[in-house]
């Protein structure tokens, strides 16, 4: 074997989590090494997830991958088995053996190790990480290829068509000239069935469950039957070095699209604060805490889930047996009564360290920062606030916001926030910029506010910003964004100390202003 290589992180998995997390590790300048048992050349493209919620868009904007999702990797590596030494005192405190094919086996020596390597996950079994698996009774089809249809609105992106023999039946449009169709092996089908169902049986129930509608598969590229499991695992961290996310962490079923969309959200979570560990800015209760933000979330999840994979089978919950609902009745208010979490725009994370209320805001500390248009100096031409985020390099780095309101009315108190906060940004330099944004419009900064903004200076023209946030244009505000675009802390503009109070119980090295 030859000698270990060594890396910051070693990521398990090549999937949207693992990857997705590999970029923005290395916008923070921070090394990884991405193995997959599976062989590059040999990939399926077909049976994989199909749909972006909005969240999920806008977590990939810093990673700058919504328009080019390019990374690079080692294919065709498995890992085989790990451990963990201290006792070197070098960092580098995991060795993993990764074994391939025809190549052999070789160590790599990491900091970090993340798996993210799916349901069957290899870390998650290694590190003695348990999932407590349900497995339910509910079985599901779901078949890709070429397939023509004379229903209405084929081309359009998705449909949903609520049948008596077949669940709730799934259409969604894929690349190229694809599409996929799926439905449930309801008690009918099983009975029907009873020896398990064939390739070409699946495809005549498949061509059956739209009908009045004509269905021709003209290509069949991929085709899957599977039973529906719900778990979430215990931990997303043990023994402090290793992390698990993605289907590594949570299974459930497709019914509203989460897989991949709740691994984005892992891996955008995750990734500012391993990026942060290994460059030492921050104290272990920051890594802690995506444990704690992401279990809630995917415990939530699986509750909804739960509820939605008994209705696209075309049963009746428990709860609302009696009650005269049909199921796609049903499915309906599941989805309205969850649709703000399950699209991404509603998932927030629970008081910590890291979400700190102090200020009454209308945006809520540990909830998603809101987008609006904001102007440049010089110009009338609109920008989106998250465009000015993440400018200048931003991966990982906090955004200090000062919505310095009507500047007629806080002069005074911005005044402080000139003389105290760029000390709190200088404290920790490479990790926070700042950002000046007066409702309204001026000449320039200057005569705006006797003197220079702080940071880069924007203009709320129509005060939506401010209103966004629920500024008082009267008062104004400090704004602390996470580099996940969630809200961490919110001051008033006098209350700088506070800011600087709220790093010093998470940042290593703080230097007292």
């Amino acid at each position: 074997m030859s000698p270990p290589s060594t890396t910051d992180v070693l990521v398990v998995g090549a999937g949207p989590m693992g990857l997705l997390t590999s970029i923005g590790l290395a916008k923070q300048n921070v090394d990884t090494i991405v193995v997959d048992k599976r062989d590059r050349n040999v990939q399926v493209a077909a049976g994989r997830a199909t749909t972006l919620y909005p969240r999920s868009l806008e977590l990939l904007e810093p990673l700058g991958v919504v328009g080019d999702l390019l990374q690079k990797g080692f294919y065709g590596w498995k890992l085989v088995t790990f451990s963990i030494d201290t006792s070197l005192n070098d960092d580098f405190n995991i060795t993993g053996i990764l074994e391939h094919a025809t190549k052999g086996q070789k160590q790599v020596r990491s900091k970090y190790l993340l798996g993210a390597d799916g349901g069957a996950s290899s870390v998650r079994q290694l590190s003695g990480i348990t999932m407590d698996f349900q497995s339910t009774s509910y079985e599901w089809i779901r078949i890709d290829g070429k397939l023509t249809t004379d229903m209405p609105g084929a081309n359009l992106g998705f449909a949903s068509i609520e049948t008596q023999h077949h669940g709730n039946v799934l259409w969604v449009t894929l690349d190229k000239d694809a599409h996929r169709i799926g439905y449930a092996l309801t008690p009918h089908l099983l009975a029907k069935y009873p020896n398990g169902i064939t390739e070409t049986e699946a495809v005549q129930e498949a061509i059956d469950s739209i009908k009045p509608f004509n269905l021709q598969v003209d290509r069949l590229d991929w085709w899957t039957h599977y039973k529906i499991r719900q778990g979430v695992t215990e931990s997303y961290r043990k023994d402090k070095y290793v992390l698990l996310g993605g289907d590594a962490a949570h299974i459930h079923s497709s019914g509203f699209a989460q897989g991949m969309n709740t691994g984005i959200h892992d891996a955008t979570n995750l990734v500012w604060k391993l990026a942060g560990a290994v460059k030492g800015w921050y104290k272990d209760s920051v890594l802690d805490t995506y444990h704690t933000e992401r279990h809630a979330a995917a415990t939530r999840l699986i509750a909804i889930d739960k509820e939605a994979s008994i209705v696209i089978s075309g049963e009746i919950p428990p709860q609302y047996e009696g009650l005269g609902l049909t199921p796609d009745e049903i499915l309906y208010k599941t989805w309205s009564e969850n649709v703000s979490f399950s699209v991404g725009l509603g998932v927030s994370y629970a008081e910590s360290v890291l979400n700190q209320t102090t200020l009454d805001t209308c945006v809520t500390t540990g909830k998603r920062c809101p987008d609006a248009f904001i102007c440049s100096p010089g110009t009338i031409l609109r920008l989106r606030l998250y465009d000015a985020l993440l400018q200048d390099g931003a991966a990982g780095r906090w955004s200090i916001v000062v919505f310095a309101g009507n500047t007629a009315l806080t002069k005074k108190a911005y005044a402080t926030v000139r003389k105290c906060l760029p000390k709190v940004a200088d404290s920790h330099q490479g990790m926070v910029r700042l950002i000046t944004l007066m409702a309204g419009s001026a000449g320039s900064a200057w005569s705006a506010l006797d003197g220079p903004a702080v940071g880069t200076f924007y203009f709320d023209g129509y005060g939506s910003a401010h209103a966004q946030y629920g500024v008082d244009l009267t008062a104004g505000a400090i704004a602390v964004i996470r580099p996940d675009n969630i809200l961490g802390f919110a001051a008033g503009l006098t209350e700088v100390s506070l800011v600087e109070n709220y790093f010093s119980q998470f940042v290593n090295r703080y230097k007292r202003l």
